[in-house]
C-alpha cells in the first residue's frame, strides 16, 4: 500500500469511529444524560476533526459526526438546564414544596424540612 492508500483507510476509520460516538453520543442524551454526551459527543467531534487530515473541509460522513456530537452536547445542556429550572421552581414553590413534602411523608414519613434537618451542618473539609 502506498503512503495515499493509507491515510484514505485511516480517515475512513476515523469518520466511521466519529460518526459511531456521534450516534450513540445523541442515545447516551436519553439514557445517560449528564456524563455520557459531554464525552462521546466531544470525542465524535475530535475523531471527525482528524479525519480531515490534511484537508480543509470534512467529507460528508466526518461533517455528520461532527454536527451529531455538537447536537447531543448542546441537547445535554438544555436538559440540564430545564432540569435545574424545574427543581428550583418546585423547591421555591409553595405549593411544589408542599408536593414534595407530601409525597415524601408517604413514601419516608419525613418531610424534606425534617430529612435537611438531619443533614450536618459543618462541610466535610477539615
Amino acid at each position: 500500500m502506498n503512503p495515499k492508500e493509507y491515510e484514505a483507510f485511516y480517515t475512513q476509520r476515523l469518520e466511521k469511529t466519529a460518526f459511531i460516538l456521534g450516534l450513540f453520543s445523541i442515545v447516551s442524551t436519553f439514557v445517560f444524560p449528564v456524563l455520557g454526551p459531554f464525552m462521546l459527543g466531544s470525542l465524535a467531534m475530535v475523531y471527525a476533526i482528524l479525519s480531515k487530515g490534511g484537508s480543509l473541509k470534512f467529507s460528508r460522513r466526518g461533517r455528520n459526526a461532527f454536527l451529531l456530537g455538537a447536537v447531543a452536547i448542546v441537547l445535554n445542556i438544555g436538559y440540564l438546564v430545564f432540569s435545574y429550572q424545574s427543581l428550583r421552581l418546585l423547591l421555591t414553590d409553595p405549593s411544589g414544596r408542599q408536593q414534595i413534602n407530601d409525597l415524601l411523608y408517604q413514601q419516608y414519613g419525613m418531610t424534606l424540612d425534617e430529612l435537611l434537618q438531619q443533614l450536618p451542618q459543618q462541610p466535610f473539609i477539615n
